[in-house]
């Protein structure tokens, strides 16, 4: 029985047992259990927090496909829930029926999508030399005195890429890189499976180790970070899947080469404020400009369709697909966007990128419980 307090001897300290170290029932009535002192939990947590730290750095290299699983099982946990919501079946049949629909839809997508890119690259690599000259025929001889030849330019990637293949250490360096992202991708997927079966009970899990009476102000916050980091990356998803579509759509229309290499390019560089948008529409413009379209044009007009149908998708996206699709629950500005996202880039190459401005978002919203708590009067 844990020790208590004699009546007789009223000063007496209460004694301390083994049970009440390991057991974390509450107490009742005479039963006394040892708490630290606010100071020892400081220091307890600093020290926990600073060897997780440590292990995290020395582990940074497998973070990543950490990283990409909680994307994937937040992403696709409602559809999840949804299931098991509305079938009633058990959540682990749930999640293998999603991974098996994953699976169908990436052999659909090797089937039918990654033929047409072979055959748009194989036919890239043939017309890029005709390409080339003509774009040498109209820029000017030299630029700021220095001599402006694209096709050096060309063969110097080129020579790159023949070194890399020829060069036995570097197509071992190659080959051994490509291992590690096959490797990395796995990884990603049962760690997303692992998550995805958790589900909710994970934060409920967290949420339970909390006070009772600063509780209910985390899950106010938790469900700020929610809201978003929800809105923010299934949002992204869902625009790049239609500005994808949307261009695809319009440059197989116009009969612009490479549809599917340019259409997919273009959504995934809407992840990227501002300049974006500009780099995705710079490629079919120039492509436009000297090559046939389905309508005789000349590349002149082809381009200026082309400029006017990228025009006309990023205004449809500002103002009808982003305010109703992502919601710009992130709201930051432009400037620390641009930052954060290169900022991203610099730090953790395309991953960072990619989570750079949900992160941002985070932030604000940590920040911002951060004033109110500290600055804000009560």
């Amino acid at each position: 029985m844990p020790a208590s307090i004699s009546d007789d001897c009223p000063d007496q300290a209460p004694q301390v047992t083994s049970r009440d170290l390991d057991d974390n029932k509450p107490r009742s009535g005479s039963e006394v259990a040892y708490q630290w002192s606010p100071r020892t939990r400081r220091t307890v947590a600093l020290g926990i927090g600073f060897l997780a730290a440590l292990v995290l750095w020395g582990a940074r290299d497998i973070i990543g496909p950490f990283v990409w699983a909680g994307i994937f099982a937040y992403i696709f946990n409602p559809a999840v829930q949804g299931v098991v919501r509305v079938t009633r079946v058990p959540r682990a049949v749930a999640v293998s029926l999603l991974f098996g629909i994953g699976i169908s839809l990436i052999a659909l997508v090797a089937i039918f999508v990654v033929p047409r890119i072979t055959d748009e690259l194989n036919h890239l690599a043939v017309e890029l030399p005709a390409i080339v000259t003509e774009v040498e025929d109209i820029l000017p001889a030299e630029i700021l005195g220095q001599p402006m030849v694209v096709q050096d330019v060309i063969d110097s990637i080129a020579a790159g890429l023949t070194g890399i293949l020829t060069d036995a250490s570097k197509a071992i360096g190659a080959f051994r890189s490509a291992f590690t992202m096959m490797l990395h991708g796995l990884l990603a997927l049962v760690a997303a499976g692992y998550l995805l079966l958790a589900g909710p009970s994970l934060v409920h899990g967290l949420l339970a180790l909390l006070p009772a009476n600063q509780k209910s102000e985390v899950e106010v916050l938790v469900g700020s970070i929610n809201k978003v980091l929800g809105g923010f990356i299934r949002g992204e998803a869902t625009l790049i899947v239609i500005m994808s579509v949307a261009t695809f759509i319009g440059l197989s229309i116009i009969g612009i080469p490479f549809a599917v290499i340019l259409a997919i390019a273009t959504g995934f560089l809407e992840l990227i404020p501002v300049f974006g948008p500009i780099i995705a529409a710079t490629p079919p413009i120039i492509i436009a400009l000297f090559t046939l379209n389905n309508f005789g044009w000349p590349g002149w007009v082809a381009a200026l369709v082309v400029a006017g149908m990228y025009t006309v998708l990023r205004q449809l996206e500002d103002y009808l697909i982003i305010p109703n699709v992502v919601g710009r629950v992130v709201r930051v500005h432009p400037l620390v966007a641009l930052f954060a996202i290169f900022a991203g880039l610099q730090i953790w190459g395309v991953t960072g990128m990619v989570v750079a401005l949900p992160v941002a978002g985070v932030a604000r919203v940590l920040l911002g419980y951060a004033y109110r708590r500290t600055v804000m009067p009560r």
